[in-house]
């Protein structure tokens, strides 16, 4: 038998110094220089002296935590969740909202500067430019999670870097409707007699009203389902069991949010923006970009069931939206059936793979001098140099991704474009997420 010799690996040896943090990082961490090594401090600010302790040790960098602080940042907060540092949910509660905005605003800049060549000093000359509204109580849709102990059920959200569930009576990012939901609803599933069956909860807040999806493995019993009807119908709720498929319970079935005085249906399953006040902020940045005429026509990659699409149809010529999911391309067409008085473009929705390049003739023989675009986090490459071809005079190009919009933003910088707007999109505050938006200009337009 051959026997190969593997080398030992290097045992981590504990570390424990004294610095000063200069900056954050997009992740909430601070960043502090130690002979020529950048180290990522967790929980620090800058302009704190810290000490720590090296938790990972690298060749060009290193991750520490903090032991004792011998000074606070004047953008140290307190944290409004009691269960912050236990639940995974937000990272940055203790980061003023304002830097938090900054953070990201910097991370995004130099990553395009970086992976586009394009040097962003008209830019970056002028003030950040962030989108932002509330702190807290922002979010209108969230996925709680159920967990069984010893008969006891728990709904939360799972621990930072664990799959152990938080148990939670109140979220402070949630909208009210939502956070008060939170405890009856706790005690409500307690008294199912099913609880191995349950999944999780998927609970939504919008203009018609309040959802409540149950995903469950197993059909339900009579008297657990009539357990959950009453409570959703004492409480208004809208109710939907979701097994193999979904199932409504009880309350209405049209489900909508107001923007720009349109009523935009949607499904219980269907994405919907989270966060509805940075929502309808951002719609009107787009448009504001676009400087929509009456003479345009726009294309709008990504639509989904018309959250851009019909806003953008109220001040163009002709509005054609594209989508890889069918039941979204027919909600579009339906809410556009649905605000015919509010719209005055030619509207028309395709379905396509925006990844599928053989599929690019369904939408692109058409001729479009502006352009958005709301990929998700995988972006939109071959959409791109599509988009590239055709040659508008304006892309907007919303992002939550930073890294897929850069890759991108370079294909069309080489493609003759120049980044003439960035914004951050404070969509999720108190977490690392960066939301942002670009607006690309062709060169000689």
């Amino acid at each position: 038998m051959v026997n190969f010799y593997t080398p030992q690996r290097k045992k981590f040896t504990s570390q424990k110094l004294t610095v000063t943090i200069s900056s954050l990082d997009a992740f909430g961490q601070g960043v502090a220089n130690h002979k020529g090594k950048t180290i990522f401090v967790k929980s620090a600010l800058p302009d704190e002296t810290v000490d720590i302790e090296l938790t990972e040790n690298k060749k060009n960098y290193a991750k520490a935590k903090v032991i004792k602080y011998h000074n606070q940042s004047k953008y140290r907060v307190k944290p409004l969740c009691e269960y912050y540092q236990q639940c995974g949910g937000c990272e940055l509660q203790h980061i003023a909202p304002q830097m938090q905005q900054q953070a990201k605003y910097d991370a995004l800049i130099n990553l395009l500067q970086k992976e586009t060549g394009q040097p962003l000093t008209n830019i970056v000359k002028n003030s950040p430019h962030i989108i932002a509204d509330q702190p807290y109580h922002y979010r209108r849709r969230a996925r709680i999670s159920i967990n069984i102990v010893k008969g006891q059920l728990a709904i939360g959200f799972r621990q930072a870097e664990s799959n152990q569930i938080i148990n939670i009576e109140h979220c402070p990012v949630l909208v009210d409707e939502l956070d008060s939901l939170l405890t009856p609803l706790q005690s409500i599933l307690n008294n199912i007699k099913q609880k191995k069956a349950l999944g999780h909860v998927e609970l939504i807040s919008v203009d018609s009203g309040i959802i409540l999806v149950l995903r469950h493995t197993i059909p339900l019993s009579n008297h657990d389902v009539n357990l959950l009807k009453e409570f959703a119908e004492n409480n208004n709720i809208s109710l939907y069991f979701h097994g193999n498929d979904l199932i409504h319970i009880t309350g209405n079935t049209e489900h909508f949010y107001l923007i720009n005085h349109l009523k935009l249906t949607f499904s219980p399953l269907d994405f919907i923006q989270v966060n509805c006040k940075i929502n309808q902020k951002m719609i009107e940045q787009a448009l504001n970009w676009l400087t929509l005429q009456p003479t345009d026509r726009v294309l709008d990659l990504f639509c989904g069931m018309g959250n851009f699409s019909l806003p953008i149809a109220k001040l163009s010529k002709t509005v054609t939206g594209v989508e890889g999911v069918d039941t979204l391309v027919e909600k579009a067409k339906f809410n556009t059936i649905l605000n015919n008085t509010e719209i005055c473009a030619e509207t028309n929705f395709l379905t396509s793979n925006l990844d599928d390049t053989q599929q690019f003739s369904i939408w692109s023989q058409s001729q479009y001098n502006k352009v958005l675009l709301d990929p998700a986090r995988a972006g939109a490459f071959n959409a791109t140099i599509e988009i590239a071809k055709l040659a508008p005079s304006k892309i907007v190009y919303i992002s939550c991704n930073p890294a897929t919009l850069a890759r991108d933003s370079k294909e069309l910088i080489d493609a003759g474009y120049q980044i003439a707007q960035v914004a951050i999109l404070d969509m999720f505050p108190q977490t690392k997420h960066i939301e942002s938006m670009l607006l690309l200009i062709k060169s000689g337009t």
